[in-house]
Parts: C-alpha cells; structure tokens; sequence
C-alpha cells in the first residue's frame, strides 16, 4: 500500500492539484515556488542517495544461511517500514544467534520492549534491528565498526517467534523524523529490489560473506618498525581492533591496569620517542571491548637508542699498521655502544684531512693491498645498529714506504 501511496504523490497530475490547491492561497511567485519545493521535499527524498553512501552488509552469523520468513510489504511490513525482512536460520537455532552491525555506525538508541537497537550511520542513513534477546551495549554514540556483534536474535515484541527484523531507512532532523525505509542490497551479492505484492523476496536464503572486511577482533598493531630491531628515530606504533573499541591505556613495560580507560579513542598511535631511557622496551596496550571485558596485547620488544658510539682510538696493545707480505693490515681499538651495539666503521684513507667514504667493515681492522710509497690519512666513521653514527675522527697518518 504504501509504495502505490508513494507512487500516486509522485505523479504529476497530484502534483498539479497540489498547485491548484497553493496557489490561490500564496500569491507570490517565488513564495508559492518554494512552498511547492518543501511539500516535494518531504514527500519525494530519494532514499538512494543516502544508500549508496553506505554499503550494507548481511547482519547474521557470516557463512550460516538464513531465510527470509517475511518479506516486502503486507503484513507487518506494511507502514514506513515496508522494505523490511525478517530472518531465521534455516537450519540451525535462531533463538541466541548473534547479530553484526551491517555498516560503521554508532548506537542511536536502544529500545528495551521490542529488542530494537538503531544505528545511525551517515547522511541520516540508519540501520534498525528487532526482536533482540538481548545487547551488547546500550552506550549512545558509541561507535561500531562493521561485524561487530551488537546483539542476539530473541522475540521481544514478537512472543515465540524468535527472529531478527531488519530495516534500513533514511530520516531528517534530530529525532529522525519523516522515516522511510529503502529496498536493499547486500554487498555479500544479494540486491532485493521492489518486484511488487506481498511477502517479497520470502523464502529466499541469504548467507552472510565469511570474508567481508571488518575490523579484526582482539588489538592489532600496524607498525613502520619490527620487533627485536634498533631504532633511533621518531617511528610510530599504531593500533586498534575490535578489542579496544570502548578505549585502552597505554605503557611501556608494564601493564597499564586499571578500571577505566586513558583514553576513549578506539584507535591508537605512539611513537619511540615517547620512552623513558634507551634500551629494549615492549609497549604494552589494554583495551576494553564493546562488552567492557578488557584484554591486553604486547608488542615488541623493540631497541630505542639515540647516543653514536664512541670514537675509534688507536690501538693500546698493537701496532696501528703491520705489513704481511704484499698486505697491509690497519687495525684501531674499537668503539663503544652501550645499547644497540657498533654495527661497524666506515674508513677513508687518501690525501684530503676532510675525506669521507662508503667503505664499510663490521670490525674494527682492515686488510688491503700494498699501499703507494706516500704519506696517508685514516679516517674512521663508527656506526651503531640504530643507525646513529658517530664523527668521522682523523685517527692518524698512515706513512707507506
């Protein structure tokens, strides 16, 4: 009924009565115009719009078929909430099942006498399931990603009848005024449009995509650095999930504890700089899920070190140059790295009192051939596993004859 309803105010032989109805009342032009304009506005929104904004996912249990008991119109369905569909498992329980969000949103409000739990998600789009056992969480404004679970399937409003009844629709203003719900399509590969007469679509089997996108349970990290390596900089750990989407606390080393969340953000982002000393360090994240159950993930260990390591020196107990042959072996004390550790030494030796090189060795000697009859420079460069790198330090003057 209500989708010949909506057909016959779109014509325009209604819109014209319409006019002929305004228009003796509201004798300026652009007056009448514009009451015209507002009458449409409110009779005519597209729901497509606001639909394609907002991709919609099967709310049941991913990889379980579910069938469609009611469908389009007649019924029960049969006010603003025409394009509604009523699901039951086909071969399993229904009663308890879990419901998922089928879109980012957030709660909206919470209706305890029909199980209803709307999500208003954007463009005042919203998402509206019924018949609720029960719920995860009631908290206005709370946001939900897509496939969180949010509730259960029950019968509240529909006494031994469990099933979940869902509906999207769109809505104006504060208290989501002049609703109206739309035809739906599923982005698991299921698009329901409007055939026309009663209990459309019903019988149809449904079966929600095991590999739709979500977001991950637990707390995920996504990090520009690797555990168990040495950084120097200001690189940043990120982390979020499922198992922080009402807050988390954050510290290095420890547990964080306590009983309410540092912070409220379901989303999370720390950088190196932020410890205390230099050294290995584990960060540490505590979340607290949609069901306020907390839970903790590590990740790291992870080297923090910003100090060079110490010159090179001259050797204490040998000879700075020893000739083997047609080879020279050039060999220096090493230096000193008290977190990461010396990675090793570039080397320049020439002419220039400010030369510089790549040659690189990982310890603290090097062997070359004979060197021209000619008086040389040695300059060494140490560097540490965190990549810090130390002065290039003229260490001596290398005399070959």
């Amino acid at each position: 009924m209500v989708g010949r309803l909506m057909s016959f105010l779109a014509c325009p032989h209604f819109q014209r009565i319409i006019v002929h109805i305004v228009s003796p009342i509201i004798a300026h032009r652009s007056i009448k115009s514009l009451c015209i304009m507002v009458f449409c506005a409110t009779f005519f929104i597209s729901p497509s719009s606001a639909q394609a904004a907002t991709q919609l996912w099967l709310p049941t249990p991913p990889g379980e078929p579910w069938k469609i008991i009611q469908g389009y119109a007649c019924g029960t369905h049969n006010s603003w909430d025409r394009y509604s569909l009523d699901f039951a498992h086909a071969q399993g329980a229904t009663y308890g099942a879990p419901v998922r969000a089928s879109a980012d949103g957030t709660i909206w409000i919470w209706v305890p006498h029909s199980g209803t739990l709307i999500l208003k998600h954007n463009d005042g789009f919203y998402t509206m399931y019924t018949h609720l056992a029960s719920v995860v969480t009631t908290q206005n404004g709370l946001f939900v990603p897509r496939g969180t679970v949010i509730g259960a399937v029950g019968d509240r409003g529909s006494p031994g009848v469990p099933h979940l009844h869902f509906t999207a629709f769109t809505a104006t203003g504060l208290f989501a005024n002049n609703r109206l719900s739309i035809p739906l399509t599923f982005a698991d590969g299921y698009h329901l449009p409007e055939t026309g007469g009663c209990n459309q679509h019903g019988g149809s089997i449904l079966m929600a995509d095991p590999n739709a996108p979500g977001v991950e349970p637990g707390i995920n990290f996504a990090a520009n650095v690797e555990v168990e390596r040495w950084y120097s900089g200001n690189e940043s750990i990120e982390f979020n999930g499922l198992g922080m989407i009402r807050g988390h606390s954050i510290a290095w080393n420890q547990d964080p504890g306590g009983e309410e969340p540092g912070s409220v953000e379901n989303y999370g982002k720390i950088t190196l700089t932020t410890v205390e000393n230099e050294g290995l360090h584990t960060l540490f994240v505590r979340g607290w899920g949609i069901d306020g159950e907390q839970s903790v993930e590590t990740f790291g260990p992870i080297g923090f070190d910003q100090t060079p390591p110490t010159d090179p020196q001259l050797p204490t107990t040998s000879s700075l140059v020893s000739q083997y042959g047609n080879e020279v072996k050039i060999q220096w004390d090493a230096s000193q790295d008290e977190a990461s550790g010396v990675a090793g030494y570039r080397i320049y030796i020439g002419p220039d009192a400010d030369g510089t090189s790549d040659w690189f060795t990982p310890v603290s000697e090097v062997t070359m051939q004979e060197l021209p009859a000619d008086s040389h420079i040695l300059r060494i460069q140490a560097l540490d596993f965190a990549g810090n790198e130390g002065e290039w330090i003229t260490l001596s003057h290398v005399i070959s004859r």
